[in-house]
């Protein structure tokens, strides 16, 4: 196997491992587009900085004021149901989220992806 090329499972799980200080990595990603209901899209969408929508550890969990604070209210949010799906969020620096479906993920890290 070429190393320009790396399978969707390698793809998924270096998306969700966290680095050594407990934070979603960041990655370059080509993505194309497609709207399952109108039957529209195939823009090639990049971005060069994104990281994976998941639960990160917080950074200040032992300092005086995050134990001060009171903790946010639990809300209740609807299962987005990724896995069955075959889709992922994806957070940019600019604080949007994006929605894509793994199937269609063209490059990652400058490495094509294969199935």
């Amino acid at each position: 196997m070429s190393a320009t090329t790396i399978y969707l499972k390698d793809v998924l799980s270096q998306m969700k491992t966290l680095n050594a200080k407990g934070e979603a990595p960041l990655f370059d990603i080509k993505v194309r587009t497609y709207n399952k209901f109108s039957k529209t899209g195939g823009a090639l969408k990049h971005y060069p900085v994104a990281k994976l929508v998941m639960k990160e550890e917080s950074k200040n969990h032992n300092s005086i004021e995050s134990l001060r604070s009171k903790p946010k209210p639990v809300v209740n949010r609807k299962n987005p149901n990724h896995f069955e799906n075959k889709t992922r969020n994806l957070s940019l620096p600019t604080g949007e989220k994006r929605k894509i479906n793994i199937r269609y993920i063209i490059e990652f890290n400058h490495q094509k992806v294969i199935y």
